[in-house]
């Protein structure tokens, strides 16, 4: 069995290049892309230092990046499995939007507050596709193969509440809409847009694509918690403890716990003699 650093080596690639898919790759592309559009049009908009009309400079900028980010993502097949490897690099990814938000709450001219918003929604949205790509190739490289064993898995969620959330945002964005308040229409009707894109991605709704692939899977280098189009990973390695409490299926790891309610989960009790048996024999090797 393989132990966590020679895991982590063949993750970053030591063991040989993964090239990135044509998904990840066209995730950079379009994340540079508005990324470095965004940057050119707000200092157009601010300054005349970027001359010409703004859909223009917003278009160039957009072909600019996007090459830019095509040709990384090409030149450097490990990528996305570095870029994916830890949270914080993840989160990284959507750090931009920072700058971008401070500049719409600046008390500043109208034409700034929408191109700011419009750079806060597409670089958070292109950066949140991004780092789940990258999530989901670092799981990969480090759980080759098919799992050892795998249980049926039902994500958390209440759709009704979610539903509720979703369309009190796209009733305010609506409102502000028709209120002669456009920008602030357009954020609430991206939140609603990202919440119901959030909810069918990680499975919080029992419908939708995909829902059928929610699962618990084993591997030999550890745990993965796999939802419609996301994977978390977790290593037989830091993993302190596993235990049923009150029903719930929790998995000791630090400071931060990985938690299965048993209503989730069909069989605790079967996952969590599998998981101990993971458990030492990852402690034996």
């Amino acid at each position: 069995m393989a132990t966590r650093n020679s895991t982590e080596r063949v993750a970053l690639g030591d063991g040989g290049d993964e090239p990135s898919n044509g998904r990840f790759r066209l995730a950079v592309a379009v994340y540079a892309g508005v990324l470095l559009a965004g940057v050119v049009s707000v200092a157009a908009v601010l300054t005349a230092f970027v001359p010409g009309p703004l859909l223009a400079v917003y278009a160039a900028g957009f072909a600019v990046g996007f090459g830019g980010g095509l040709a990384l993502a090409a030149a450097d097949p490990r990528l996305p499995v570095r870029l994916g490897r830890t949270l914080g690099r993840r989160a990284a990814v959507v750090v931009p939007t920072v700058p971008f938000a401070v500049v719409w709450f600046a008390p500043l001219e109208a034409a700034v507050d929408v191109v700011a918003l419009w750079a806060v929604i597409t670089v958070f949205a292109s950066g949140y596709v991004l780092s789940q790509l990258a999530g989901n190739r670092y799981v990969d490289a480090v759980t080759p193969g098919e799992p050892a064993e795998r249980w049926r898995w039902t994500p958390p969620g209440s759709p009704v509440v979610d539903a509720l959330i979703a369309g009190m945002w796209l009733v305010i964005g609506i409102g502000n809409a028709v209120t002669e308040a456009p920008v602030q229409g357009l954020l609430w009707l991206a939140l609603a847009v990202f919440w119901v894109a959030s909810c069918l991605i990680e499975g919080r709704w029992s419908f939708g694509p995909g829902r059928d692939r929610c699962e618990v899977q084993l591997y030999e280098t550890g745990l993965v918690k796999r939802r419609p189009y996301t994977k978390t990973y977790v290593s037989w390695s830091d993993i302190d403890h596993a235990r049923l409490r009150e029903g719930e299926l929790v998995l000791d790891r630090g400071l931060r716990d990985v938690r299965f309610d048993s209503d989730e989960l069909g069989d605790p009790d079967a996952v969590l003699e599998a998981v101990d048996r993971w458990l030492e024999t990852s402690a034996e090797r």
